[in-house]
């Protein structure tokens, strides 16, 4: 797989695209929430509008035409998951919102 592409019309937040982007893969997806939280529009892949075939035919066949902006779409991708969204800060962030939870009661 050289793309990940989602084309869903509502997501919550797709761990796919997460799991895709760690291992390097540029992602085309539709432009709603969860995605356009995840994938930096131009720099790790493309959001586009959900229910256009054509756009993600656009941006895909981008990506198919250009391998050099595929690689360094995907490395991006793969920098932006170890950064952001890491077990560690998942796990961080989970112990900060208990941790006020307790200091409430």
């Amino acid at each position: 797989m050289d793309i990940f592409v989602l084309t869903s019309e509502q997501e919550g937040l797709p761990r796919v695209i997460l799991e895709a982007m760690l291992m390097g893969k540029p992602v085309v997806a539709s432009n709603v929430s969860g995605p356009s939280e995840l994938v930096v529009d131009g720099e790790t892949g493309f959001l586009v509008p959900a229910k256009n075939p054509q756009a993600f035919a656009k941006s895909i066949l981008k990506l198919v035409e250009n391998p050099t902006l595929r690689t360094q779409m995907g490395e991006n991708a793969r920098k932006r998951v170890i950064e952001n969204f890491s077990i560690e800060k998942y796990v961080k962030g989970v112990e900060g919102i208990l941790y006020d939870e307790l200091k409430m009661d």
